[in-house]
């Protein structure tokens, strides 16, 4: 019931002698629901599932603050899925899966005011990282609807030969590879973004308050005089871990008034290869990752068949030409490595143990399985990051989601989705309903 629904009157009443009782024939007193004291609606709001606070905030404005008070308290930690809307040519609905009730939710209109394709390309804290239509960035949260629009890219981080239209049209989604936040805007305002950006893979942020991007550092060459790209980036109080291809790690400090890199942990003189025939190996191409667990950080190297056809096998393209097959690209194994500070070294690991690590385009989490009774532990629930591949071949891309369980390693569905291609891709979020910290930095 909300705001508009009837309200309740007190009459007179009779006892069971036929005599009226002492309350007043006509009262004035009313109740609504707007009226259920704050206490007693947080101890409701505590029963119930993400979902179902998020339709309390629709009752009225009361429970709506409530509502995200008692969310800013005790935000969910099972992150959802952000999947396109299920109608043809609506681009601003968005679809989430949320794993505990393996349920989807709609929400229409979440990413009006984005344009006709808005992309996401980066997701920490409950927001979004979205480029809109000009490739404007915004930080955006879909649960409260709260946007805060970030400075334009700057036309130096540009090639010279690229003008803006260009960059506009053909390399706004390839352009930033990984966007991560310094801090939740819902709790502080000393938040920020930090990219991995351009083909030369630079490293740029932006503070709350600032007007444009500042590079930060664009990745120097190896021992080997061979040009290494920064893969991944994560913040940890208020510290960035930069990883790079070559297993190497920076840890840049982002707490004095410009960040400092503090620490440099060089690459590994050796990691485990991939285990199979020289066809099967040559036919993987990688991809990193850097995840910061409750006690551990850890580097995992997933691997992804260019070609794989429909029995799972992994073929080459000479294979596709031949048999005139349609073979998308498909992850098929992962390894994963634990930093050992002392030594300096990566050291493989062969279980998570209760963990569960949920990675793509989002700011890679690790989680215990004993928050998480849905999943299951010692696995790697994925999704589909390899944007430069969504042009490529319009029947598929966006597909590659599942979960590798370290155990058998084996990989299964997470979801079922009778789609060969999800445009946008899809993306981890941590739903968050709290409202941001400045109202002056909305738009």
């Amino acid at each position: 019931m909300g705001e508009g629904s009837k309200r309740r009157r007190i009459s007179s009443t009779k006892d069971k002698a036929g005599k009226a009782e002492t309350k007043p024939k006509h009262s004035s007193w009313s109740w609504s629901w707007s009226d259920l004291p704050d206490q007693l609606l947080g101890l409701i709001l505590g029963k119930l599932s993400l979902a179902d606070i998020i339709h309390c905030c629709a009752v009225c404005s009361s429970w709506r603050s409530t509502a995200q008070s008692h969310c800013t308290q005790s935000t969910s930690t099972t992150p959802w899925l952000m999947l396109p809307g299920d109608e043809k040519y609506d681009s601003t609905t968005r679809c989430f899966f949320n794993l505990a009730e393996n349920k989807v939710y709609k929400m229409k209109n979440a990413f009006e005011g984005f344009g006709k394709d808005a992309w996401c390309v980066g997701s920490s804290h409950g927001w979004l990282v979205i480029l809109d239509d000009e490739a404007i960035p915004h930080l955006f949260n879909p649960f409260s609807r709260v946007r805060i629009q970030l400075p334009s890219i700057p036309n130096e981080f540009l090639s010279p030969n690229i003008d803006r239209d260009y960059f506009v049209q053909y390399l706004r989604k390839i352009f930033i590879a990984k966007a991560v936040l310094l801090a939740d805007p819902s709790r502080s305002n000393n938040f920020g973004v930090v990219v991995i950006c351009g083909s030369l893979s630079r490293l740029a942020f932006c503070k709350k308050g600032d007007t444009t991007w500042t590079e930060l550092a664009v990745r120097s060459l190896s021992t080997y005089q061979q040009y290494v790209e920064y893969s991944d980036i994560i913040c940890h109080d208020n510290q960035v871990y930069v990883l790079a291809s070559d297993a190497s790690v920076e840890v840049w400090d982002f707490r004095s008034s410009f960040p400092t890199k503090i620490m440099s942990i060089d690459k590994p003189s050796t990691l485990q290869k991939v285990v199979g025939n020289s066809f099967f190996i040559h036919n993987l191409s990688p991809k990193f990752y850097l995840v910061k667990t409750s006690t551990d950080f850890l580097f995992i190297k997933r691997f992804i068949g260019d070609f794989v056809n429909a029995e799972g096998l992994v073929v080459d393209e000479d294979y596709v030409l031949y048999n005139s097959e349609i073979c998308p690209y498909r992850t098929k194994l992962f390894y994963v490595y634990r930093l050992n500070f002392r030594q300096n070294t990566w050291e493989q690991v062969e279980s998570l143990n209760d963990q569960v690590v949920f990675l793509g385009g989002n700011q890679s989490i690790s989680l215990s399985s004993h928050d998480l009774l849905e999943c299951i532990p010692d696995s790697i629930y994925f999704t589909d990051d390899r944007w430069d591949e969504m042009d490529v071949d319009d029947s598929y891309g966006g597909h590659d989601i599942g979960f590798f369980n370290l155990d058998d390693q084996s990989i299964k569905p997470y979801y079922h989705l009778n789609l060969a291609r999800i445009d946008p891709p899809s993306f981890w979020i941590t739903p968050n309903l709290s409202m941001v910290k400045d109202k002056d930095d909305v738009s």
